[in-house]
This record gives C-alpha cells, sequence and structure tokens, in this order.
C-alpha cells in the first residue's frame, strides 16, 4: 500500500518538473533559442593554384641523327689485272700523302722491257750503219751518177729502221708507265681503314685492294624535316652530341631534294678536327619545332586520370565571394620533363589547382593561394 502512494507521488513530479520546461523554453530570448540550433561555419580549404594561359602554339624538341664520315673515303686499286707482290701498309696505319700502299708483280713487266730495249738497241745499231752507208754513197754520187739506185734503197731502208725504232721507244714508254702503275701511291694523308686482297691473290683490273679514309675535320649527314630546314642556313653553327659530348659544328651544304625513304632533307654538317671523333659514329643534333595548336601549358602534378581515357584538370571558379572546384577534361598534345601542353573544356585564364587534387571533390568551396 505504502509503495503504491509512494510511487504515484513520484510520477506526479516527473510530469509537473517536464512541463515546466516546456513553459520555460517557449519564453527564452530568441537569440537562445537560435544559437541552440546554428550549424557549423565551415572554413573554405586553401589550394594552390595557378592561372591558365592561353596559348597558340606549343614548342617541340627533336633531334635527328646521322653518322660520321670523313671528307673522302677511296677503295685504291690498281689499273690492270695482276698478282700482289706487297702489302705496304697495315690495317690502321696513317700515312701522309704519296707513301706506297701496295706494289703489283711486274716480273712479266721487266721481262718485256727487257726484250724491247734489246731490240730497240738493234734497232739504233742498224740505223747508224744505214745512215753511215748513206753519207758514203751520197758521196759517192757527186762522181758517179750510176750509183742513185742504191742511195734510194738506203734511204727507204734508213727510213724503216727508224719507224721501227719510235715504235719501240713508244712500247717502252708505255711499259715504264705500266711499270710506275704496279705500285699504288696515297693520294692524301690519310688511315688505312681495311685490306681487300691479300699477299699473293690475284685480282683483276679496277678490284679493290685497300680502303684509304682521310685524316683532317670530319663530316656529319643528317636528314632533317623539311619544314624545319626552312629556317637553316648555311655557315649556321650547332652543336651535335656524340656519344655524351657537345661537339660544334657548321653547316656546309643543305641538298635540295628529298629522301624518299624519310622524307629528309640531307644537311652536311662539317665538325671541328678532333682526332677523338671516329668515322662511323652517331651524331644527333637538336632542335626546336613549333607547332600551331590552341591549349595551356600545365605541370604534370596538376594532371589526374579521368574516365574513358582522358585526363583531367581541376580548376577554381569564381563563385560569389568564394570558389569552388570544378572538374574539366583535357587531351594531352605534348609533354616533356616537368610540364605538358592540354586543349580541353577549360576556360581561358581559369585558376588551375596545381597542388592537392586528392583532397578536393567537385564543388567544394576552396580559397585559392597564388
Amino acid at each position: 500500500m505504502f509503495n503504491v502512494k509512494r510511487l504515484t507521488m513520484m510520477g506526479a513530479a516527473m510530469i509537473l518538473m517536464g512541463t515546466v520546461a516546456v513553459v520555460s523554453s517557449r519564453f527564452l530570448p530568441a537569440t537562445d533559442a537560435m544559437a541552440a540550433i546554428r550549424p557549423v561555419t565551415r572554413i573554405p580549404t586553401s589550394v594552390s593554384v595557378a592561372p591558365l594561359h592561353a596559348a597558340d602554339h606549343y614548342s617541340v624538341l627533336r633531334r635527328f641523327s646521322g653518322r660520321i664520315e670523313p671528307n673522302r673515303t677511296v677503295d685504291i686499286a690498281f689499273d690492270e689485272p695482276g698478282r700482289l707482290a706487297a702489302l705496304l701498309a697495315d690495317e690502321g696505319q696513317s700515312v701522309v700523302a704519296g707513301t706506297a700502299l701496295a706494289k703489283l708483280d711486274t716480273e712479266l713487266l721487266q721481262t718485256e722491257r727487257f726484250r724491247l730495249v734489246r731490240l730497240l738497241a738493234t734497232a739504233n745499231e742498224e740505223r747508224r750503219i744505214l745512215q753511215t752507208s748513206l753519207e758514203r754513197e751520197e758521196s759517192l754520187s757527186k762522181k758517179d751518177r750510176t750509183a742513185m739506185s742504191t742511195i734510194d734503197h738506203l734511204r727507204i731502208s734508213l727510213a724503216q729502221v727508224s719507224g721501227r725504232t719510235a715504235d719501240l721507244e713508244g712500247q717502252i714508254t708505255m711499259l715504264e708507265a705500266r711499270i710506275r702503275r704496279a705500285t699504288l701511291f696515297s693520294p692524301f694523308s690519310g688511315s688505312i681503314s681495311q685490306h681487300f686482297a691479300d699477299f699473293g691473290s690475284s685480282f683483276e683490273a679496277g678490284q679493290p685492294i685497300l680502303r684509304l679514309i682521310e685524316d683532317g675535320p670530319r663530316n656529319v649527314r643528317i636528314g632533317i624535316d623539311a619544314k624545319l630546314c626552312r629556317d637553316l642556313s648555311i655557315g649556321d653553327e650547332h652543336d651535335l652530341l656524340i656519344g655524351a659530348e657537345l661537339v660544334a659544328a657548321r653547316i656546309t651544304a643543305i641538298l635540295p631534294d628529298l629522301d624518299p625513304a624519310t622524307q629528309t632533307r640531307t644537311v652536311l654538317f662539317e665538325l671541328q678536327e678532333d682526332p677523338v671523333i671516329i668515322a662511323g659514329s652517331v651524331a644527333t643534333v637538336q632542335m626546336t619545332q613549333e607547332i600551331a595548336a590552341r591549349g595551356a601549358q600545365v605541370p604534370i602534378s596538376a594532371l589526374r586520370d579521368g574516365s574513358r581515357g582522358l585526363w583531367e584538370i581541376m580548376v577554381a571558379q569564381p563563385d560569389g565571394d568564394a570558389h569552388r572546384i570544378a572538374v574539366e577534361a583535357v587531351e594531352i598534345l605534348n609533354v616533356n620533363d616537368e610540364t605538358a601542353f592540354v586543349r580541353g573544356t577549360f576556360d581561358r585564364d581559369a585558376l588551375l589547382v596545381t597542388e592537392g587534387q586528392h583532397r578536393l571533390v567537385p564543388g567544394q568551396t576552396v580559397s585559392p593561394i597564388r
């Protein structure tokens, strides 16, 4: 009985307290009520931005390569067939102009010359005898008119012998020239690059015996895009990359025709004299080409993967007194070490978000920091 009465009194007290609280809240000041339901104000996120400057072109660094070649390279050969008697210069050996390089076996030529010399000596002796006889007969003919027929015969014989003598002298002269040409001499100073024949081997006329490469400044033959050749002139100086070194070179010729295989024009460069540079090495020239296209240059760090294989950038767009994040699709036209040239849906001079894209979402309010 006592417990029931006690519980009834406690319930009535709680109801009374609730009613008082509701009535009291209705008469609270308005400012206190609004303070109770006001949302927390968010501070805009600070982001690093940079203005996007629209451009009508971008620059591409292009590289063109070619091989270093000497001024002159000749394959030296004999004018007539024969057997190689001696090679007088080894592969890799440096020679000066006029150095004997190889000899042809001249045994048969020397034998033929000896035979012709003997015949010439005989003909000269015969001509001397006929000349003496003719002079004696002409002296006697002044006293005896009957000797005229003998004189005529001697004159004819002397003319024949003189003709044979001249022919023999011509043959000997030609033979001596062949003997002299049986030795090959270096036409200029250079180095022996290669032997094509060995001692004792037989060969045909014009068959190369050895290859000679001229010493001195090297040339480089490089095929360059025809459009870039319009800005080149003979005498222009460029640095060529050979191995890991830059070597100064000067343009000596720009060929007018277009190579059908590479669709380039051949440009000849002359290198400064350097004994370290070896013929056959590769040389590369770097040139800047401007490509017409509308877009903007952006840091590579500002790019992020987009949908359908596209790329995206984030920009901060004005929204009243604040800025909100927007995503723009872009296409990459060119990339270098640190930047990329892109075109897309962004506005001219938009504010590009350069860092911290991972903590931003489209529509987010931000505070740009330039």
